[in-house]
């Protein structure tokens, strides 16, 4: 799943900047950067209980910190995980990981992965991209600001699929 768990925004004199995150299984992902900026993400293997875990200490540290759920201080975006990243320092790269072309991509044991976001004015698009065998999958969640916008878009896809050949079953 490419939807996240959680989504805080801090924003100050000084500041605006965004921190997501989720667990899969017993990875745990963090997403940071400045407001209106894709960010950073990080991976980490640590096992279920292990990523839960962290998973809930990290979210508690930033809203010790005065992180707000998105939406709540009326800003946009997503950030990352720790204590040192709120200045959107370079993340240090995640385990397993090989180079692919705009992002770096998980190994997996079928196959390979990547995970790739993009905030674009009132759009956030998460992508799960991976290969096993000859099979090519993307899953890709679109979020908008208002359900307007997200009908638009829908409309728009559509229409851009069915151009390209594809047909409605």
């Amino acid at each position: 799943m490419s939807d996240w768990q959680v989504h805080l925004e801090f924003e100050d004199d000084g500041s605006s900047k965004f921190w997501r995150a989720r667990v899969e299984g017993g990875t745990l992902y963090v997403n940071y950067g400045k407001i209106g900026t894709n960010g950073q993400t990080q991976v980490k293997d640590l096992g279920p209980d292990g990523a839960k875990k962290e998973f809930d200490k990290l979210v508690r540290e930033k809203r010790k910190k005065g992180y707000v759920d998105a939406g709540a201080s009326g800003g946009g975006g997503d950030a990352g995980e720790g204590d040192d990243e709120d200045e959107e320092e370079e993340a240090p790269p995640p385990k397993k990981k090989a180079a692919a072309a705009p992002a770096a991509a998980p190994a997996a044991k079928a196959g390979l992965e990547a995970r790739l976001t993009l905030a674009k004015g009132n759009r956030q698009v998460a992508t799960h991209l991976s290969l096993a065998g000859a099979t090519v999958r993307m899953d890709s969640v679109e979020t908008y600001a208002s359900p307007e916008e997200a009908r638009k878009a829908y409309y728009r896809l559509l229409a851009t699929l069915a151009g390209e050949g594809h047909e409605e079953q």
